[in-house]
């Protein structure tokens, strides 16, 4: 049983079909209970991405070592298994979404995908002790250390906010209003009006605050100054 955990069922000539089943079946399982962690959260890839991005990582890691095994063709054993980590890079890229207010959507998706394929990896050279445990600590990060980073997120001193004025004066009016508050605008960026010099213009930018507190209350406070319409934070 120690040899099982420490390093999976050896090949010894040949893959039989109850190591292929066997290694098919944890690396669904595990990549199935990653994805299904995203779904509760309506996330963009969920059990069922999950679950075959693991699930073809382990196929093809067997794969490689089919050839290898088989010996009909000269193959470096890691080559295929190398290929599957760049390219769920690409896949991973299709999940990171950018809005018009510039924030930031699905990199932890992206990272949970690249996370799958890992397991899915190891699993298939038979590393199920490794792929086991990094599922279990994967579903930790999802879990608490994502409120953990929450937490810190929301009340850290520095905002990252995108914010609609109705004017560019408003602009001056709201960057003196903020030095005689004691927060520091940084990272400044206007958008070109669209009609005329006292159109809408919008802006992003970097604000840090005197002290650390909910960034709910620092928003609303800026949502009631009258030179500015709109004000959400943006971030990842």
């Amino acid at each position: 049983m120690k040899e099982f955990w420490t390093q999976g069922i050896m090949l010894h000539g040949s893959l039989n079909l109850l190591v292929t089943v066997v290694r098919l079946l944890m690396s669904l399982f595990c990549g199935g209970m990653i994805g299904l962690s995203r779904s509760v959260k309506r996330r963009s890839a969920g059990f069922k991405t999950h679950s075959l991005v693991c699930l073809g990582s382990c196929l093809i890691t067997l794969t490689a070592q089919y050839i290898f095994v088989m010996g009909e063709i000269t193959s470096d054993l890691a080559r295929l298994p190398a290929q599957i980590i760049s390219g769920v890079g690409f896949l991973g890229v299709g999940t990171i979404i950018v809005t018009g207010n510039n924030h930031v959507r699905g990199l932890t998706t992206a990272a949970g995908l690249w996370a799958g394929a890992g397991i899915g990896i190891a699993i298939g050279f038979g590393y199920y002790s490794g792929g086991i445990i990094a599922t279990v600590l994967i579903l930790c990060i999802y879990g608490f250390l994502s409120r953990v980073d929450d937490y810190a997120y929301s009340h850290s001193r520095i905002l990252d906010l995108y914010v609609e004025f109705e004017s560019r004066s408003a602009v001056t009016e709201f960057l003196k209003l903020m030095r005689e508050k004691g927060y520091k605008v940084s990272d400044l960026e206007l958008s070109k009006p669209k009609k005329g010099i006292d159109s809408t213009v919008s802006a992003r930018f970097s604000l840090r605050v005197p002290t650390a507190g909910h960034h709910d209350e620092y928003i609303q406070e800026l949502n009631d100054m009258d030179c500015v319409e709109y004000v959400e934070e943006f971030g990842i």
